[in-house]
C-alpha cells in the first residue's frame, strides 16, 4: 500500500511539474509573456503575420491549443471579439487573464485597447502576468519575479530613449490611418490631429476627409501615416494637399520577428517611423 501511495504521489508531482502552456492573442502580448515565463513554460500566439486582429478566424489546430491551455492571456474582447466567442465555447474552462479593462493611465476610462503602445501600461501588464503565472506555478514565483523585474527595467529604458528621440518633433501635427495610437501619443506628448478610420476600422466620412485635406492645404498636417495592410487611397488625398507620406505603421508587430524582443522593437520602430517623417 505504501508503495502504491508513493507511486501516485510521484505521478501527481510529475504532472504538476510539467511546463505551463500559455496561449496569447497578439505578438506584443506574446513577447511580454515570454519574457516573464522564461524557461518555465511555453507560450504560443494566435495572431500571426499579415493577420487582422478584429476579423481573424481560428484554425482547428489553434482551437485545440486554446482548449488544452493552462492559461489564456489576451488584451480584451474589444480587440479580438472572435477570441471572446472562443472563450465562451471551446475554452470555457480555461483560466483567462484579460489585460485591458477599459482603463488607461492613472485609471482614466478609455475605449482604446492598444495599451501595449504605452510603456507604463505595458509595465502593469508585466506585473499582472507575473502574478497570474505565480498563482498557477507557485514554485516558479521567484523566477517570474526576477524575469518581470528585468522586463520592467527594459521598459523604463525604452521609454526614456523614445521620449528623448521624439522630444524634438512632439509638436508636429500628424494623421494616422487607424485611430489606435492614443496610448503612444499620450505617453510621449505627441500631436495627432486626426485619423482615416476609427477604432473599429470604420472609414472616415467624406466630410472628415475633406476637413483633413483642408488642414493639409493650410499647412496643419506635417505627415500622414497609413497602416500596414491597409489601403492608402485616403492618405493620398491628404498627401495631394501638401502632407508628407510617412511609413506604414505596424502597431501589432505582425511584420517583426516573433520573440522576447518584439515588444521593444515594435515601440522603437514606431518611434523611428514617426521621427523620420516629422523631423523638419
Amino acid at each position: 500500500m505504501r508503495i502504491l501511495t508513493l507511486f501516485f504521489t510521484l505521478l501527481s508531482t510529475a504532472a504538476l511539474a510539467e511546463p505551463l502552456r500559455v496561449v496569447t492573442d497578439i505578438p506584443p502580448v506574446y513577447s511580454l509573456v515570454a519574457q516573464v515565463m522564461g524557461e518555465r513554460g511555453t507560450a504560443t500566439v494566435l495572431l500571426g503575420p499579415d493577420a487582422e486582429p478584429h476579423q481573424f478566424q481560428l484554425r482547428p489546430s489553434q482551437s485545440r491549443d486554446i482548449a488544452s491551455a493552462d492559461l489564456l492571456i489576451w488584451i480584451s474582447p474589444d480587440l479580438t471579439p472572435w477570441l471572446a466567442r472562443a472563450k465562451e465555447g471551446i475554452a470555457a474552462d480555461v483560466p483567462s487573464l484579460v489585460l485591458f479593462a477599459g482603463e488607461g493611465r492613472d485609471g482614466a476610462q478609455t475605449l482604446d485597447p492598444h495599451i501595449w503602445l504605452d510603456p507604463a501600461q505595458s509595465a502593469r501588464m508585466v506585473q499582472d502576468i507575473a502574478e497570474r503565472l505565480s498563482v498557477l506555478d507557485p514554485e516558479g514565483r521567484a523566477n517570474y519575479a526576477a524575469n518581470a523585474a528585468e522586463a520592467l527595467s527594459g521598459l523604463m529604458a525604452t521609454q526614456t530613449r523614445i521620449a528623448a528621440q521624439l522630444a524634438g518633433v512632439a509638436d508636429q501635427p500628424f494623421v494616422v490611418g487607424h485611430d489606435g495610437y492614443s496610448h503612444f501619443v499620450t505617453a510621449f506628448g505627441l500631436n495627432q490631429v486626426g485619423s482615416l478610420s476609427d477604432l473599429n476600422d470604420n472609414p472616415a466620412s467624406a466630410k472628415q476627409v475633406s476637413n483633413l485635406a483642408r488642414m493639409a492645404a493650410d499647412g496643419g498636417i506635417a505627415c500622414i501615416f497609413p497602416e500596414v495592410g491597409e489601403s492608402d487611397k485616403l492618405a493620398a488625398v491628404i498627401v495631394d494637399q501638401g502632407a508628407e507620406l510617412g511609413a506604414a505603421l505596424d502597431p501589432i508587430g505582425v511584420t517583426l520577428e516573433l520573440g522576447v524582443d518584439l515588444h521593444a522593437n515594435l515601440l522603437r520602430q514606431l518611434a523611428n517611423d514617426l521621427e523620420t517623417c516629422l523631423s523638419p
